[in-house]
């Protein structure tokens, strides 16, 4: 089973579960471990929490966007792990799928699978429905 880790700023990572278990009326916040940054966090402890928190059969990490303080943490943790990625940009759709498909797919294909219906929830709505 693929491990999940979603960084963010803020609470933006809370509001994203607490989202998430009210669409699945679910606990998501039990199948995935979140962490947010600040100014008021330390961010050695979250580093070293991340590390520990990685799965031997694979990681996949949500931050919200590439540059920001979450992915370069993330990057730091599984820069040299061979079943480990960082994913930038996390929305809804993603979050969706990820916590729907961890246990059934392979960290790869989880991966593509994540980033490509991030993608496809992302266009211009008023063009769609229009035709």
């Amino acid at each position: 089973m693929v491990k999940l880790i979603l960084i963010t700023h803020g609470n933006f990572g809370q509001a994203l579960i607490e989202t998430v278990a009210n669409i699945c009326c679910c606990s998501a916040s039990k199948k995935i471990n979140v962490f947010s940054v600040s100014g008021k966090v330390n961010l050695d402890e979250i580093e070293n929490n991340i590390k520990s928190n990685l799965g031997q059969d694979g990681t996949l990490i949500l931050v919200d966007t590439f540059g920001g303080t979450a992915c370069n943490i993330a990057l730091r943790c599984v820069l040299n792990k061979d079943n480990a990625a960082v994913i930038p940009g996390v929305n809804l759709n993603m979050l969706l799928t990820a916590l729907n498909n961890y246990e059934n797919l392979p960290y790869k294909e989880l991966a593509t699978k994540i980033i490509n219906d991030g993608k496809k929830s992302i266009f211009e709505a008023t063009e769609f429905v229009r035709k």
